[in-house]
């Protein structure tokens, strides 16, 4: 065997692994939002002692929501003069934005890879379309319930 087919069959092993990993990745993303969005009407339904076992779930999203909220889109609110003087109405205003970038920074990096590496071919393609109606379908459950009057997690 030549040295010229040992590189070319190693090289198409590496992409075929580099590719296995890009789906598995994006079906994991994809079992989040999907578990995420079927959670969330019911995160005060089942509870463990103090914790709202079914709001576990959430953290990942709504940790870095939260710090963004209060660390960065807050900050850019005052630093454009959109301030209305309080923290309360500023908090509330604040909420969908941090929230979109808490999405859009994981997403970005993980989808800009991803293009780069695959150039979205067929398989790719469809699971980043599933991807992202997920992450949607997600995002506007997390705003309508995750504030509620029962409990609110953001």
């Amino acid at each position: 065997m030549s040295p010229f087919l040992e590189y070319e069959s190693s090289a198409t092993g590496r992409a075929l692994r580099e590719g296995l990993a890009y789906m598995l990745v994006l079906r994991c993303f994809v079992g989040y939002f999907v578990a995420s969005a079927l959670t969330l009407p019911f995160l005060n339904a089942l509870w463990l002692s103090e914790l709202p076992v079914l709001a576990v779930v959430q953290l990942p999203k709504i940790g870095l929501a939260g710090w963004l909220r209060t660390q960065v889109v807050m900050v850019v609110i005052r630093a454009l003069g959109l301030s209305r003087g309080s923290f309360s109405p500023d908090y509330i205003m604040a909420r969908p934005y941090a929230l979109v970038i808490a999405y859009l920074i994981p997403l970005g990096i993980f989808l800009g890879v991803v293009w780069v590496r695959t150039r979205m071919e067929k398989p790719y393609r469809w699971w980043v379309w599933v991807l992202l109606i997920m992450a949607g379908v997600d995002y506007g459950l997390t705003l309508y319930f995750a504030g509620g009057p029962g409990l609110s997690i953001y």
